[in-house]
């Protein structure tokens, strides 16, 4: 039983089995994100809206990173940088071992400073070529003013390199 139609728009179509949303000659930006199906105790939802113009990110993508501590054994310049940035060498434990980063973080930290320092890191996300550094992992920190300074993301107290964030 045919219950509406609206052009270019969805049809709705209802039996005693089930309820289908189906949409007809939609364009791609307006499709098929948005269509909800239940068949067999299946249910197929759209991703979820976007906040803050941040896209919604599922849980397990989420916990598929592999957020890490460890320990800045060496820092230096990366001259090849079009901005200021350092090369860092980071100590991961046993498990892991020491990784590569190309980090802009020159504005509140001294190479000097950051050597020893803990840091969070993902370490599985690949590796990329940053001016010439081949960056192993991706040091996290947080840019509060908006400006493009990074604060480090720190630890309250010392933990085994390796640590995995949970």
């Amino acid at each position: 039983m045919l219950v509406s139609f609206l052009p270019r728009g969805p049809v709705l179509r209802q039996s005693h089995y089930c309820t289908q949303l189906i949409y007809f000659g939609l364009a791609p930006s307006a499709g098929s994100g948005h269509v909800r199906r239940r068949f067999n105790n299946t249910i197929a939802t759209p991703d979820p809206p976007a906040q803050d113009g941040v896209p919604v990110v599922a849980a397990p993508d989420f916990a598929a990173v592999d957020l890490r501590v460890g320990t800045i054994t060496s820092c230096a310049p990366n001259t090849k940088a079009r901005k200021p940035a350092y090369k860092l060498e980071i100590d991961f434990g046993p498990k892991i071992g020491t990784k590569t980063s190309s980090a802009q973080i020159t504005h509140y930290y001294g190479a000097d400073d950051l050597v020893g320092r803990q840091v969070v890191a993902a370490v599985n996300l690949g590796v990329r070529r940053i001016a010439g550094v081949k960056s192993e992992v991706l040091v996290l920190g947080a840019d509060g003013n908006g400006d493009g300074i990074i604060t480090l993301l720190g630890l309250e107290r010392p933990v085994p390199n390796g640590t995995r964030i949970s």
